[in-house]
């Protein structure tokens, strides 16, 4: 009698992965193999071979770890700088690759633990939020995409919930002296107003940071408006860098400008925040 084959999983290694981390971040659920086995519809094996290949990539790029415990459960272990910019990096993604999951699972997660926890609805309403997103759209002169909006506001959503439970990134002082410089600075201490209305305690100096450096990382290059200094000092760096590989590698560019603006303004979604990630 031939064994009966399990049918592969409708869902390719990238999407399971995906969503093996959004369930890592999602509050308030113990993760096991057999978790992670059902909800991607794959064994176990291939299971614990998605988890080993989640736990490289977030080491690899997060500087994170995967980590299990007495009970076979995985938690993510890091800073809360890096998890946060790694929840930023797969959120996104997720919005991509398994948008169906955050709709079903994360989102209704997320809004569940925010009400548990007794935080005011008004803080987390969907409209309250997008009004936010709205606001901050205009402060910046940028104009947010529809999947954009909604990662938002689901991860300040995430972000808020942290902000109640004390958990609060922390930056060093050249990481604080860096998102005080950006453009996006002071519509980052106008959401932490926003907060601390009607917060139960007092919003932390460096949650303002991070959300500079969450806009930073959404905001689009355009080479006709960015006059800031730091865009300024961002462009010459570049172009020492091209003059230095010219000179270093005895090499000519047929089109050193085309380099250049390839270095400044990549075309490949992501690669701004790999370099905030990396710089930090």
């Amino acid at each position: 009698m031939m064994p009966t084959l399990a049918p592969p999983s409708v869902l390719s290694a990238p999407q399971r992965r995906c969503q093996i981390l959004l369930t890592l971040f999602q509050p308030g659920l113990t993760a096991t193999t057999a978790t992670f086995s059902e909800l991607n519809g794959v064994d176990d094996d291939i299971a614990s071979l998605d988890i080993s290949e989640t736990g490289r990539e977030i080491l690899r790029y997060h500087q994170l770890t995967l980590t299990t415990g007495y009970d076979g459960s995985y938690r993510v272990e890091g800073t809360v700088l890096n998890q946060r910019l790694c929840l930023f990096h797969w959120l996104r993604r997720g919005f991509r690759l398994c948008p169906s999951f955050i709709t079903s699972h994360f989102t209704p997660a997320l809004k569940s633990e925010l009400k548990r926890r007794g935080i005011a609805r008004n803080f987390y309403d969907d409209t309250n939020l997008q009004a936010l997103v709205n606001l901050c759209s205009r402060r910046l002169q940028k104009r947010f995409e529809t999947r954009d909006i909604h990662f938002l506001c689901l991860y300040l959503q995430y972000c808020l919930l942290q902000h109640h439970a004390g958990i609060t990134p922390q930056f060093n002082p050249l990481q604080r002296r860096w998102a005080e410089s950006c453009l996006e600075f002071q519509v980052a201490q106008e959401i932490g107003r926003h907060w601390q209305r009607r917060a139960l305690q007092p919003v932390p100096p460096d949650e303002p940071l991070f959300m500079a450096l969450l806009f930073s990382m959404l905001r689009v290059p355009d080479p006709l408006r960015d006059a800031h200094q730091r865009d300024r000092q961002l462009r010459q760096s570049i172009k020492r860098l091209v003059n230095h590989f010219r000179e270093l590698g005895n090499v000519r560019f047929y089109d050193e400008q085309g380099v250049m603006r390839s270095a400044l303004y990549p075309p490949r979604p992501g690669v701004k925040s790999q370099f905030v990630c990396h710089r930090y």
